[in-house]
């Protein structure tokens, strides 16, 4: 009787193990890779844009989440472990190798994130220099000119431009840079027919120079401060460049034969990056310009560069048919409805 007793529990326990097996009452296990805004905790709760989705696919099925490394991630669901994963996970080749994809949430892309030079002693010393040498042909430029006008005027002209080489040479220039500057003093002319004909062209000319200077000051005021030493991927072949250690960016990197420093997270490279170590760091766009806008805003910049395209979507494990129906039915359905794009701007229109 004794022995009747303890077998009996242990049969009930296998019975609702298979029971449950049988019926599919199982309860759902994610992987979740944090990665703001797509997952990201607030005051210890999971929000973003990917648990928001999640939410609404999942609403009346329970499950629990298991945080993981995004390669611990992918093995565990191709071993069947857990079922599906919550982050900004990306579409590759080598991923649809082994794993399927849902219906894509969200296109997004890598991007260069680069250091801002906001030291203001060499700054300004290389608007000075760039000005210096935007000014250096115009000067040559004015010798030039004042030398012929001195030179078509001295015998017509005598009271202006009639004296030695040099003062002749003074009053040429003078005259060169009043009148190309449109300030016209008047106080010398050219009578000459050929004299007045280089005036008309210099006046014109002047407008341009006057016009491209301008611009070049400009330029070196505002748009140069933001750039930095990387404005292109060929860039990427001669500079340090940071990835993520199994996102998406190393195989990038990889496919175009570039030098790439693996990070453990996004935020190591950043910090990485702000010290100088690198010069710049290869990730997915909206993510970093989250994590920057957060922790780097000021020091850290995203070029408006991108790389290539990325398509976003759930993993599943390739036997399990009924959770990828359900997630492409939903997503569909979440994107025709307009609910997709809610739930999306409520995170990157902040």
């Amino acid at each position: 009787m004794t022995t009747k007793l303890k077998i009996f529990p242990l049969l009930c326990i296998c019975f609702a193990s298979f029971f449950d097996s049988a019926f599919g009452y199982n309860t759902l296990v994610v992987g979740l890779k944090e990665a703001p805004p797509f997952v990201f905790k607030e005051k210890g709760e999971l929000k973003g844009i990917t648990i928001d989705l999640w939410n609404t696919i999942n609403s009346k099925d329970e499950f629990t989440t298991k945080e993981l490394t995004l390669e611990e991630l992918f093995v565990q669901i191709k071993e069947d472990s857990i079922q599906t994963g919550l982050g900004a996970i990306s579409i590759t080749q080598e991923r649809e190798s082994y794993l399927n994809f849902s219906t894509p949430y969200y296109e997004s892309g890598l991007a260069i994130a680069t250091k801002l030079d906001n030291d203001p002693l060499f700054y300004y010393l290389g608007v000075v220099k760039k000005i210096i040498g935007a000014l250096i042909p115009w000067i040559i430029l004015l010798f030039i000119v004042g030398l012929f006008i001195w030179l078509v005027e001295r015998t017509k002209n005598e009271d202006q431009f009639h004296k030695p080489i040099k003062e002749g040479m003074v009053a040429g220039i003078w005259w060169a840079c009043v009148t190309m500057t449109t300030v016209g003093y008047g106080d010398k002319t050219p009578k000459s027919f050929i004299g007045r004909l280089a005036a008309i062209i210099w006046m014109f000319s002047g407008i341009i120079l006057i016009s491209s200077l301008t611009a070049t000051i400009t330029t070196s005021l505002t748009v140069d401060r933001l750039q930095s030493s990387v404005q292109s991927i060929s860039d990427l072949e001669k500079r340090k460049t940071g990835v993520a250690r199994g996102t998406s960016a190393v195989a990038f990197m990889e496919e175009r034969g570039l030098g790439k420093i693996e990070f453990e997270s996004l935020e190591m490279g950043m910090d990485a990056l702000k010290a100088g170590e690198i010069h710049a760091f290869v990730h997915d766009k909206p993510i970093m310009k989250h994590v920057i806008s957060k922790q780097y805003a000021g020091s850290i910049e995203v070029l408006n560069l991108p790389l290539n395209k990325e398509l976003y979507a759930f993993p599943v494990n390739e036997n399990n048919r009924a959770l990828l129906e359900k997630l492409n039915r939903k997503i569909v359905g979440m994107i025709e409805s307009g609910e997709m794009r809610k739930i999306i701007n409520k995170y990157l229109l902040k």
